[in-house]
């Protein structure tokens, strides 16, 4: 509080005032916003427009950009597929220099590619183009050829790639119109574009996508019948990994299988969520059993409808057996890292699925109750590190298989996840250049990679604790480490063979037949002289 004796502090004029230093992390509020006041209603609308459209400028240069990229991947393949590019991208340049000067000779490189399944140098080059881009923008190969193959198409349709490159459409409009016009005969796309791509510049992407297949439907000159069974041919299911321990499984089959299957799950569930006294997966009725199974029944009634859908289609596809009786007593076989601590719950380490990663503990000690069978796998229980495979496991190939196994998990090709029980156990040092069956020398590949790196120009160095050095065609060094950090097995014990008999066998081990005469030593003297 101010003493009354003490004056006032003088106010400074508006041209000498200079206000004190704001306070590190403080935002003074102004007296005045600066601009237009956001209150006016104009000035907001204005605001607007004009930063949506910074967003559809973005949004045009990034399709200008990919139709950019689809012209150079269509320089690439052309370019790869010239005679004299596609050859020089086959094998070693020693061998190629062989082939050059003698037709008729085979070098050692090409020897071995025929034996193992040669590809042709067109094919190799289109490998080669895929993989080493594949690398470079840290995507899958199955995406670059995706890429690859939908830029042919797209360059080969003059105005979508014209309406593209002026931004007028977006990549997923091109790609739409392109997936339905390859259906059609060659004679008829032209017409198709020319009818569907104004439709392009005016819908979004879903709605266009089904104008796009109606008109498809109407233009195509063969029966629906007839292209039913030609896509019959395409079915199949696959499984897709999902975070946080879950998964997906895709079902690609006829329109009726598929929505009649489900419907019936569908009819199903509604049927359980209507009583609301059934547990789906196991059948058991909410007002018997202990008091655990009765608690778990409540939460079971707590299911919502895609939780019902979702439970009896694992029960069914788990339980259930095909029409010819396939099937029953079949399950499906995983293997599960499970560190010792956490299956005996004295620690919540996530255990590892192989070919999907961690899962969370309970998962894993519930599997691992109605295991039928375990592999013994003594690990660290820090470092992860295995120290033991168990003494029925290291005698014989099986045991470095598992071993491989369990450490690649999946192909170590850069990129690749294809899982290591469907790939090849390969010598990284060739066996037929004197490389030894080791584990230090051993790796999975599947077979296109298997393939790509004994006949293309592909190279690998593998060093101490699995890890594999790649250099691509174009010298670009690439690293793949092993999913899972182990110590290699232990070798096999020796071999233990009762001792071979010196003696005849009649002989007595107790009582020889001949013992040496034996002498008394003589006396010490009292007094030594020494």
């Amino acid at each position: 509080m101010s003493s009354p004796d003490q004056a006032p502090p003088p106010v400074p004029d508006d041209d000498d005032y200079s206000p004190e230093p704001v306070p590190p992390g403080s935002t003074p509020a102004p007296d005045h916003p600066p601009g237009p006041d956001p209150a006016d209603p104009e000035w907001v609308r204005s605001e607007l427009v004009r930063r949506t459209e910074l967003i559809a400028a973005e949004h045009r240069a990034i399709a200008q950009a990919q139709a950019r990229q689809a012209e150079r991947l269509v320089e690439l393949q052309l370019w790869s597929e010239e005679p004299q590019v596609a050859c020089r991208l086959q094998g070693s340049l020693e061998a190629i220099h062989l082939a050059d000067r003698d037709a008729a000779t085979l070098s050692a490189c090409q020897a071995r590619a025929v034996a193992f399944g040669r590809w042709e140098d067109r094919e190799v080059a289109r490998r080669t183009i895929v993989s080493e881009t594949a690398c470079l923008l840290n995507l899958h190969e199955r995406t670059v050829e995706r890429l690859l193959d939908e830029s042919l198409w797209l360059l080969s349709a003059p105005a979508t790639f014209d309406a593209l490159t002026a931004g007028e459409i977006s990549y997923p409009h091109a790609k739409a119109l392109i997936d339905q016009m390859r259906t059609l005969p060659e004679a008829d796309q032209a017409a198709f574009e020319d009818a569907v791509l104004p439709h392009a510049k005016t819908l979004p992407v879903g709605r266009f996508t089904n104008r796009a297949q109606r008109l498809r439907e109407k233009q195509h000159p063969e029966s629906i019948v007839t292209r039913t069974k030609n896509a019959l041919a395409d079915r199949h299911t696959r499984w897709e990994p999902a975070a946080d321990g879950m998964g997906w499984l895709h079902w690609y089959g006829t329109a009726h299988d598929t929505k009649s299957a489900f419907d019936r799950i569908d009819t199903t569930a509604k049927t359980l969520q209507k009583h609301g006294d059934t547990d789906a997966g196991t059948g058991a009725a909410t007002g018997s059993g202990s008091a655990a199974e009765r608690a778990e029944a409540e939460q079971q009634r707590k299911r919502g409808l895609a939780q019902l859908r979702a439970d009896i289609t694992r029960a069914l596809l788990l339980d259930g057996v095909t029409p010819d009786g396939l099937g029953a007593g079949i399950r499906g076989t995983v293997m599960i890292t499970v560190p010792v601590l956490t299956l005996l719950g004295q620690s919540d380490e996530p255990a590892t699925l192989e070919g999907y990663g961690p899962i969370s503990p309970e998962t894993a000690r519930e599997i691992a109750a109605t295991a039928p069978s375990f592999t013994r796998l003594l690990t660290h229980p820090e470092t992860g590190v295995v120290l033991s495979l168990g003494k029925t496991q290291y005698k014989n190939t099986k045991a470095m298989k598992k071993w491989l196994r369990m450490r690649d998990e999946t192909c170590r090709f850069p990129g690749c996840n294809r899982p290591a029980v469907k790939s090849d156990v390969d010598h990284t040092d060739d066996w037929a250049n004197g490389g030894s069956t080791d584990c230090d020398n051993l790796a999975h590949l599947c077979e296109a990679h298997h393939r790509l790196k004994h006949l293309s120009r592909w190279q690998v160095v593998q060093e101490p604790g699995g890890v594999l050095l790649w250099t691509s065609p174009g010298r670009r060094s690439y690293r793949t480490d092993p999913a899972n950090p182990v110590a290699p097995p232990r070798p096999r014990p020796p071999v233990v063979t009762p001792k071979s008999r010196r003696r005849p066998a009649a002989a007595s081990y107790l009582m020889p037949e001949h013992q040496p005469t034996r002498r008394p030593s003589p006396p010490v003297p009292e007094n030594p002289p020494f």
